[in-house]
This record gives structure tokens, C-alpha cells and sequence, in this order.
């Protein structure tokens, strides 16, 4: 557990010794904002719900965390620094933890920074805070879910922009398919269905805790996580 901090915390003090985190981080309140109060003006709706602005969370961490993960180990095989990890005694698995849990820090704290809209919701109707806990919660682990999406990619690639195009398209199937239940032939619809994050996003989002949307996400997480270990491995051996 110590290497995983180590690693942790190396990480995520890389993000603001560089500009990216001062460039997502913002952009990300910017999409948000911007959609949910200047294109629906959520708090003006008539109706004392955070769906709109989950939903601007949720497109916008399809966009960025592939922008924070895309370096975790393409910049490290690009440098060569990755030859001096695997010298080290650390696991495959305690690396690819440590970077995994430093992307999901920084996508913590953009998602925390938006805690002002249910407390301004709150002053100005009487929001049944299930939806919101339950909201949030689906952002914490969708988000999660693309962060493992990610760290695969870029344990696949030496190139950071491969490594983006390739998280972005892994996440966005299982995205937008949830939007477009509607085309998907009804023997095949509970299946494609449980297959998207959508489904699962919307169930927690009003206020239902259902353990198998816990354990969806949770497979989600556990198979890429595996995928990027897998791929550390096969250098090493290779």
C-alpha cells in the first residue's frame, strides 16, 4: 500500500505542476455552467431538479478524463521513464492503482466544486435530496468507470493522443447507446439496456440504490483496471 501512495501521490502532484489540471478543471465548471444555466437555467425551470446539470457533468467527463488519463503511462513509455518504474520494486498492479486513483482525485475535486447547485437549489425550493445523493453518486462512479476506461488506454499506447481517441470511443458506446434504446430490437433490449451507463446513471440518479448498478460500474472498473495491468505485464515480459 505503500508503493500505491507513493505512486498517488507523485501523480496527482504532476497534474498541477503542469497546466492540465488548471485548464480541465475549469473547463469542466465552464461546460457545466454554461449548459445548465445559460442554455436551461436549471434554477429557473419551474421545477427543483439537478438532472440537467448531472447530465452536462456526465457528457463532460466523456470529454475530459480521457484528457487526464491519456498521459498516466503514454507520456512514461514516451520518455522511457517507464523502464526506470519497472526496475523498481513496485507491481504492475500497485502503478496502475496509484495513477488510477490520482485520476480519480482530480475528477473528485472538479465534481466536488459543484456542490453550489444543490446548495442554491436548496435556498431557493425544497429539493427531495434522494435524487441529488443518488445523482452524485452515479457521477462518482460513471466517472470512475471512465477513469478505469482511461488508464487502459493509456497503458496500451505510447502515443497520448491514440490514448485519448481510444477512451473516448470505449466510453462513448456505452454512453450513447443509452440514448438510442429506442433503435435496438426489443429481444435484445434488456441486455443492451444493462450494457449502458445510462441505465444504470438514471436509476441511481433518482434516488433508487440498486446493488446491481453498484456491481455494474464496479465490473467496469475491476476489467479495465485488469486490462491496463495485463498490458504493463506483456512489456515487461515482452
Amino acid at each position: 500500500m505503500r508503493n500505491v501512495l507513493a505512486i498517488f501521490k507523485r501523480e496527482l502532484a504532476s497534474y498541477f505542476d503542469s497546466p492540465l489540471a488548471l485548464i480541465v478543471i475549469p473547463a469542466f465548471l465552464f461546460i457545466v455552467g454554461g449548459f445548465s444555466l445559460f442554455f436551461q437555467d436549471i434554477f429557473e425551470g419551474g421545477m427543483a431538479s439537478l438532472r440537467p446539470m448531472f447530465f452536462w457533468c456526465a457528457t463532460s467527463f466523456l470529454l475530459l478524463i480521457p484528457a487526464v488519463t491519456m498521459r498516466l503511462f503514454a507520456e512514461e513509455k514516451r520518455t522511457g521513464s517507464i523502464e526506470l518504474l519497472v526496475t523498481l520494486p513496485v507491481t504492475e498492479g500497485e502503478m496502475v492503482l496509484g495513477k488510477y486513483l490520482a485520476a480519480l482525485a482530480l475528477m473528485g475535486l472538479a465534481l466536488s466544486l459543484t456542490l453550489s447547485y444543490p446548495l442554491t437549489l436548496a435556498q431557493l425550493a425544497d429539493p427531495d435530496p434522494g435524487p441529488i445523493i443518488g445523482g452524485y453518486l452515479g457521477l462518482a462512479l460513471l466517472g470512475a468507470a471512465f477513469c478505469a476506461i482511461g488508464t487502459a488506454a493509456s497503458a496500451l499506447t505510447s502515443n497520448q493522443v491514440v490514448a485519448f481517441l481510444m477512451a473516448l470511443l470505449v466510453g462513448l458506446l456505452p454512453f450513447a447507446s443509452g440514448y438510442a434504446l429506442a433503435r435496438v430490437p426489443g429481444a435484445l433490449l434488456p441486455v443492451v439496456q444493462y450494457l449502458t451507463f445510462e441505465y444504470h446513471f438514471n436509476n441511481l440518479a433518482r434516488g433508487v440504490l440498486d446493488s446491481r448498478d453498484l456491481i455494474y460500474y464496479g465490473s467496469v472498473v475491476a476489467l479495465f483496471l485488469h486490462i491496463a495491468v495485463w498490458a504493463l505485464e506483456r512489456r515487461r515480459l515482452a
